[in-house]
Parts: structure tokens; sequence; C-alpha cells
């Protein structure tokens, strides 16, 4: 079998990630259409009052309007979801991609409302009331094309970066990749190829996103964007940014064309800024920053502020919002899951109770709509993180695991009490995961099973998302694939 690149496991958080990347690399896309779970309708009636065109048929349009681009070629329809595959290229086409059978069974799912195929990041947050920060909204004002095309494009080509961030990986640091995790380079299938392929699309697209890496650092953005410049001018152009690089060539390239902005910045202090964000200038990248403002107000493009809100920043969050209110500008706090030291989902609930106290005594000034909009924005994140609160409370004082029959029956119990899950759907479930649980302790050595279980902590705020991916993956994985991923992920 050859192995994805996931991250590097030592943490349930990490077990996580690896889970997600292990069943897309073995191209197991038929189990995720037996699942029926859709969304309650309070949640999905309450998620419609926060939607910018109000209420809407489904709970997401991305399978309908959008086509998403990462490593080793493959192809999703959201960023937030790479475990449900379209396809990959070069052995398929972008074409056969967006209107081959995985594309269209995940639509049918979606038209249910039902968020079972790997939605994991918009499924918590709806459930922890955080509106504001769930992707699927991102999708709404788009049209579907009545041709059939896709009218948005996002791309995460390559993992091409010069930082180290302390949240993040070597799936989207080439330098983390190489000196933090000493995994190879990720293979880059992309080609002139792929750009010609991509001539068919683009005229009928009304945006274009672009991630890294750093995404002014690779090279076949650059061909990708003289495409459109070329076709299609007028096309929304937005790029994530970690504003380190402004070089001549991409002020040629910004000052040809209308670029929409985002820029990461988790710090306003210098010390802070420049531990989270290993090898970043904070003064330069403050001018950058400047120069990126005014460049969005001349040509009257969007411009925002992205923060991953996380345990080492959080206390700043209040300031985020005075300062992106005073430039009129829309802030982004990121819902960071992983890695668990830097999420504020892993901490204890006496760790997270004060950050609930000191985020909750705020309040701003609302009088734009900008600033309306982010002080929504912020009272929705703090919802996300009383809602983890609320979890790491559960979790407080739960039982070291002895067995895994003990987490077998942590997840049914928490299999019963989701009141997002149809009755019927329940049972099926438990039933899988009860019998998936007795076959793995015949299957796994006793040694094995106390030293893996060890490393998985029930009062830890992350252990109910812990239990979300357990009863998931024990349910539509084969035996035989569960028994493998489980060895790998713990060895």
């Amino acid at each position: 079998t050859k192995w994805p690149d996931g991250l590097k496991v030592i943490t349930p958080g990490g077990v996580i990630n690896w889970l997600i990347l292990f069943v897309t690399s073995m191209g197991i896309t038929d189990i995720f259409s037996k699942s029926n779970t859709g969304i309650a309708r309070q949640v999905l009636k309450d998620y419609n009052a926060h939607r910018p065109l109000g209420p809407q048929q489904k709970v997401c349009y991305a399978p309908f309007k959008n086509m998403y681009f990462f490593h080793h070629g493959r192809a999703a329809v959201c960023c937030y979801n790479k475990t449900y595959i379209l396809g990959e290229y070069p052995a398929m086409s972008i074409k056969e991609m967006w209107q081959g059978e995985s594309a269209q069974k995940l639509r049918g799912f979606i038209s249910k409302n039902d968020l079972s195929q790997g939605c994991f990041s918009c499924e918590n947050q709806l459930k922890a009331g955080n509106f504001d920060a769930v992707k699927a909204k991102q999708y709404d004002e788009q049209k579907i094309n009545e041709n059939g095309y896709p009218s948005v494009m996002e791309f995460e080509l390559s993992n091409l970066c010069n930082l180290e961030c302390e949240m993040c990986n070597g799936d989207f640091s080439s330098l983390i990749r190489a000196k933090r995790e000493k995994r190879p380079p990720i293979e880059n299938p992309y080609n002139a190829a792929f750009v010609d392929q991509l001539e068919e699309f683009i005229p009928h697209l009304e945006e274009v996103k672009f991630y890294g890496g750093e995404p002014f650092l690779i090279e076949i953005y650059y061909d990708i964007w003289e495409r459109i410049l070329k076709i299609n001018p007028g096309v929304r152009i937005s790029v994530q940014t970690n504003g380190t690089v402004l070089n001549n060539r991409v002020k040629r390239i910004l000052e040809n064309t209308n670029f929409h902005l985002n820029i990461s910045f988790d710090s306003l202090k210098k010390d802070t800024y420049e531990q989270i964000r290993k090898n970043a200038n904070f003064e330069r990248v403050s001018e950058n920053i400047e120069w990126f403002y005014n460049y969005c107000k001349q040509k009257d493009t969007f411009f925002g502020i992205s923060v991953c809100a996380m345990q080492q920043n959080w206390d700043e969050l209040p300031g985020f919002i005075n300062y992106c209110n005073k430039l009129d500008v829309p802030v982004y706090f990121h819902t960071v899951y992983y890695p668990l030291n830097c999420s504020i989902r892993g901490m204890k609930a006496e760790a997270i109770e004060p950050i609930v106290t000191y985020l909750s005594g705020f309040d701003f000034q609302a009088e734009t709509p900008i600033q309306k909009k982010n002080r929504t924005h912020y009272f929705d994140f703090v919802n996300q993180v009383k809602a983890w609160h609320k979890q790491a409370l559960n979790a407080a004082g739960e039982k070291k695991l002895e067995s895994f029959t003990d987490l077998r029956d942590r997840a049914i119990e928490h299999i019963k009490a989701n009141k997002m899950m149809a009755e019927h759907i329940k049972a099926r479930k438990i039933e899988r995961v009860y019998n998936k649980f007795t076959e793995l302790e015949k299957r796994l050595e006793p040694e094995f099973i106390e030293r893996s279980l060890a490393r998985i902590d029930p009062n830890s705020g992350s252990f109910p998302d812990v239990l979300d991916k357990v009863a998931y993956y024990s349910d539509k994985l084969p035996l035989n694939a569960l028994v493998l991923l489980i060895k790998s992920s713990f060895k």
C-alpha cells in the first residue's frame, strides 16, 4: 500500500488528520454512498437566518458551483473537505471529474442537506452556532451556470512556502515538510496541459481563488493568471497570502488586473507574530499590508484580514476587531482544529473558561455594514469557544480508557446524544460500530491497545470530536482497512 502524505501522528488530532488522508489515498469513495444524515431543521433554520441572500433550499452549493484542485492532482468541491474526491489529474480530465459519477453522488447527498460525506468542519460549526465561519456560506452568492460549468474554481496546487507557522504542517508549507517533518517533497502533476484544459472553463467563471503555500511564490499561478487575463479579465481573482512577498513581479501582475486580497495576520504584537509565523518579519509584513490595503482601495476590490484564532493569540481577538473596524475592512477568525497544542478546543475546561469570560466581556461599534459584520463574526466565534468549553466540561472527570470496549461504549453514547441524526440512522451506526469494535479487539494485540488508548485524553475538549471520527470511520471502513489504519496511526 502506498501511504498518504499525512501529518506525523502524535496526538488524537493528528490521528484524525491521518484518517482523512488515509481514506483519500485508498480511493475509498463508495463507502460514502450509504449515509443519510440530514441537518436538523432548527439548526438549518438558524443558519439560514445568517446567510447573505437569506434562506436557501440547500445547506451548501459548493458541489453545484465549485471545483477545488489540491495536491497530487486531486479535485474536490471545497477546500474544507478533502475526503470526498471527484478524481485525479492527469488520470482524469477536468471535465471528466466535474461531470463524473462521484460528483453526481455528492450533489445527491447535499441536495438532502446531508453533510456526512466528509463535511466535518461545517457540521461542527453549525452545531456550535458559529454560523458566520461556515465555509458553505461562501458559495451562496455565485450563480449556478445553466450550461453546467462551474462558476468558481479554487487552486491549492503547491505547498511552496517561505514560512514555518506554528499551527501549520508540511502539506501547506514546503519548509515545514523538509525541516520539521523530514518528509520528501510533494510530487506535483500540474503542468502546462492542465492550464490548457482550464481554457474551456475560464469563460464561465465568476471567481477564481488561490491558496498555498504562499500563492505569490507558486510559478504555475502566474501562468493561470495570464491565461485568465487573456480570456476572462473581468473574473474576480481572490488570493489568500501571508503578506511576505511583495516584489516588482507581484506588483506588475496586480496592477494589470483587479485582485481581491485576504492577508493572513495572526498577531498585532511583534514577538507573538514572529513566534507564530516563523521566518516572517513583523515590520516588513506591516508595510506590505499597508501597500495591499491601498491597492485594493484604489482598485475598489476586496481586502480582508484572516486570523488563526488559537491558544497563542486569543487575547488579541478584540484588538483585531478594533484594528479592522478602524480600517473598515472585514476580519475572519479561522477555526483552528489542529494541532491540539494550538487549538483552543484541545484545552481543558478550566483553561477555556477564562477565555470565554474574557472574550464575552467586549462589545464593538457597529456603524458601518463591515463593522456590523465584524461584530457578528466575533460573537459567532465566541459561541464556538463556548461550545468547546461545554464539550470540555462534559468530558471533565472522564475515566481513562482501559480497552477498546470503553472507547466503543463512549462512541455509541456519543452517537445516541447526537441531536442532528435521525433515530434509524443512529440505530444502524450503533450496530455497525458495536460489531466492528468487537472484531477489533480480536485482531489487535493487548499491548498495542493499551499503548494506543493511553494517547487519547478523555478530559480534553477535543474528545467529542475524536468520538465523532471514531464512530464515522468505524461505521464506514471495512474491517481490514480499519485495522491497517489503526496500526499505522499509532505505530
